[in-house]
């Protein structure tokens, strides 16, 4: 029986590895000033961050208060999935495994799901999985990946999907924000605490918990001391040691590299990989953001 994978934009997933592994990747939407993108294949990740360092960018829009930019977000809709579904089908899917970025931070599984009802109104014979990553980013590459393994392995489709389910609590997820700016800016921060972090040079640390939500892990003082608290943060509930790590970044490359040194250096023999964030996943935290991912995964998967 043919199985096959979807997922979202919000995983940032490599547009090379989807097309060569047959994945669907259903596009997030992100809306600047008057204008709506795709978070597609073209999407210029380099231009959209620059959004947020040229603050003369935002200069000719008519009442547009400076402070007032932050992008917006958009989950996909149902007929987006349902596109998706159907193209795989075509293509002789009978099972589709559907790894979405986490209900609690986007409403993408909600269409996903929606999606899937209407689709098997009509499809009866062909079953759709889908799985909340618990996280956004890399983690769902992650769980992608495992389908992949699992689907080559022969593995049905049912037993896939509660596999991934499982491992997706073992992926650990710390991310850490140099800048509180952009959570105060889209009205995820108050005032006040904005104003007391930025007094006390706070660099906050968040991680995703076992729901799916973001909560605060811890703080530093600055980048550099919040890049090691990251490393100690993501490796001290686990007994075992990670089999990878992902950095992902947004505008700070440099931040990105510097983590992977304070990793080398604990841990030389590690695989790092380092990836660049789209436009969805780090509107709301800021272009500086650094996420740390550790793959905790069982060794059998």
């Amino acid at each position: 029986m043919t199985i096959r994978i979807v997922t979202d934009s919000a995983s940032d997933i490599p547009w090379d590895f989807a097309k060569k592994n047959n994945i669907e990747v259903v596009c997030l939407y992100v809306m600047v000033h008057d204008k709506t993108l795709v978070e597609d294949e073209n999407f210029d990740r380099e231009s959209y961050y620059q959004l947020f360092e040229d603050e003369k960018a935002f200069l000719h829009i008519p009442k547009l208060h400076l402070y007032s930019f932050v992008p917006k977000t958009s989950q996909p809709n149902p007929a987006d999935f349902l596109n998706a579904y159907q193209k795989q089908v075509d293509e002789g899917a009978k099972e589709l495994i559907v790894v979405n970025v986490t209900a609690g931070l986007s409403g993408t599984i909600n269409s996903s799901n929606l999606a899937a009802k209407q689709f098997a109104r009509k499809n009866k014979d062909v079953k759709i999985h889908i799985v909340d990553a618990k996280s956004a980013s890399y983690p769902e590459v992650y769980l992608v990946r495992m389908a992949l393994n699992l689907i080559k392995k022969g593995y049905e489709g049912e037993k896939i999907a509660e596999i991934l389910r499982e491992q997706a609590l073992k992926i650990k997820t710390i991310i850490l924000l140099p800048t509180l700016r952009y959570l105060w800016k889209g009205g995820r921060l108050g005032t006040s605490k904005f104003l007391l972090g930025s007094m006390l040079r706070k660099k906050p640390i968040v991680t995703m918990n076992p729901e799916g939500n973001v909560e605060t892990a811890g703080s530093a003082t600055d980048v550099e001391e919040g890049l090691v608290e990251s490393l100690r943060l993501n490796t001290e509930d686990f007994t075992k040691d990670p089999k990878a790590f992902t950095i992902v970044y947004g505008n700070r490359k440099d931040y990105a590299e510097k983590m992977a040194e304070i990793i080398k250096e604990k841990y030389p023999k590690m695989e790092i990989e380092i990836a660049q964030s789209s436009g969805s996943v780090l509107s709301h935290l800021g272009p500086e953001s650094i996420g740390l991912i550790g793959d905790y995964t069982d060794d059998e998967f």
